[in-house]
């Protein structure tokens, strides 16, 4: 079927379904082989491309119509991406009914249904046999839905209203039975394991919490056949030893449950691969017969076939059939060998570039560096040369003060010698000046 016409076919079927098979709850565990690449859940209603990758026709109707362009008749596969233009309906029996012999739960499960069918099945379930299915009412002035369980032989109506005797209570007539039997506050009963009265509708609480119920062991699944009640349980486990060993049984469970699970899957991954075989034996099988058929139509003109027909039959075709597996075997050893050899080349090519881009951005990092040691230098030494300058004339306004210090009298000098007192306590000489240079006065005008 090309694709055009499977569109076609997909636009003008209208799918009538109660159960949207995608969003079921699965409860037993499936290969990953059986999930769909596009919506990656089990298949429904699949359909096999060129390539023969499969897909649910839902799923692949929706990638066509959103890939492809108008004037196109190729459609790129969504897993390999190779082109295809037909699409084959012709899918395993042995795929489909993997698929439908997944355990799900009823979609109904949060109005009370605790069915557990394969999915194959989850339509008919819903359809037919499942009591919670929201139905019309018999009376059609009514309006309203019901349950498929509270539906009478009788056809009535359940919505209508009708006073309970004993606590005068208006109850819906189809609620009205499960009142009437456990709900109604004035029903009392007797707990049968202690005594003691209490209402109807509270006696499963009770039995819960009841401390005089007879109870079995936590161990009684490991073989523990002892029944005790409630209160002294508790004393009974801390004595009882297959409750000590119960991990260790609980743990040897869930590995034989994973080995089970793991020997399923690879038992329907043998089937799926000795059907291929199957169908790759008889193709060759039928290469064989026709290239024997040939070959015997030639030499048949030139030796006498009825004698030797079917001794050379059967030697042509086992022949035929053992060179031609082999040849074809070989073959696909070498088309893998190309393959890992270019995967290999690739990786190969890729660290080289990660390499030598690693290398150049290192260099490119190393250079910002050297420029910016450069430019940081080039500060510095601006800072030092504005600095010098004020340096200089501190130093020559010392000097002066000092030469001025000089030309006082001796007698003044004399005094100040001899004569102690705090001028003694003057600090030490600022020491001999050092000379001016010629660039000074030149640079005291130097401006930036």
């Amino acid at each position: 079927m090309n694709i055009p016409d499977f569109l076609a076919l997909e636009a003008d079927s209208e799918s009538g379904d109660l159960v949207d098979l995608r969003a079921l709850d699965f409860v037993s565990s499936y290969d990953s082989h059986l999930m769909c690449p596009i919506c990656h859940c089990p298949f429904v209603q699949p359909v096999r491309l060129q390539c023969d990758h499969v897909f649910c026709r839902k799923c692949l109707g929706s990638a066509i119509t959103t890939v492809r362009s108008a004037d196109s008749e190729e459609f790129p596969c969504p897993s390999c991406r190779t082109p295809a233009t037909r699409i084959s309906m012709n899918v395993p029996r042995l795929l489909i009914n993997m698929c439908d012999e997944i355990q799900v739960r009823c979609p109904l499960l949060g109005d009370g249904c605790e069915e557990v069918v394969p999915r194959g099945h989850i339509q008919s379930h819903v359809e037919k046999y499942c009591g919670y299915r929201l139905v019309p009412c018999p009376d059609e002035s009514c309006g309203k839905n019901t349950r498929k369980k509270d539906l009478q032989p009788d056809q009535r109506c359940m919505h209508s209203y009708c006073r309970c005797g004993r606590c005068n209570e208006d109850i819906m007539e189809q609620d009205f039975a499960e009142h009437d039997k456990e709900l109604c506050p004035s029903l009392e009963t007797t707990c049968v394991d202690c005594g003691t009265t209490i209402p109807q509708r509270t006696l499963k609480q009770h039995i819960e919490t009841c401390p005089d119920v007879v109870s079995p062991c936590v161990a009684s699944k490991y073989g523990c056949q002892v029944k005790i009640r409630r209160a002294d349980i508790a004393i009974h486990e801390q004595q009882c030893p297959l409750v000590s060993i119960g991990p260790y049984f609980e743990a040897q469970n869930t590995r034989l449950d994973s080995l089970e699970l793991t020997m399923r899957h690879l038992q329907q991954r043998n089937e799926i691969f000795e059907d291929g075989l199957a169908n790759i034996r008889s193709t060759l099988r039928d290469f064989a017969r026709a290239s024997g058929n040939g070959g015997r139509s030639v030499i048949g003109g030139e030796r006498d076939q009825q004698a030797r027909g079917d001794a050379d039959e059967s030697s042509d075709l086992a022949t035929a059939f053992s060179s031609h597996t082999t040849q074809y075997l070989l073959s696909l050893h070498e088309s893998l060998r190309e393959e890992v050899n270019q995967i290999s080349h690739a990786l190969t090519d890729l660290d080289a570039r990660a390499s030598m881009t690693i290398m150049n951005e290192c260099l490119r990092i190393k250079e910002d560096m050297a420029h910016t040691n450069a430019a940081v230098n080039s500060v510095r030494m601006q800072v030092q040369w504005l600095m010098n300058p004020r340096l200089h004339n501190g130093a020559r306004a010392g000097g002066i003060r000092t030469s001025t210090a000089g030309n006082e009298s001796p007698r003044t000098q004399l005094t100040s010698t001899s004569a102690p007192g705090p001028s003694n306590a003057a600090g030490p000489s600022l020491g001999p000046l050092r000379p001016r240079r010629p660039s000074d006065s030149g640079r005291e005008g130097t401006k930036l």
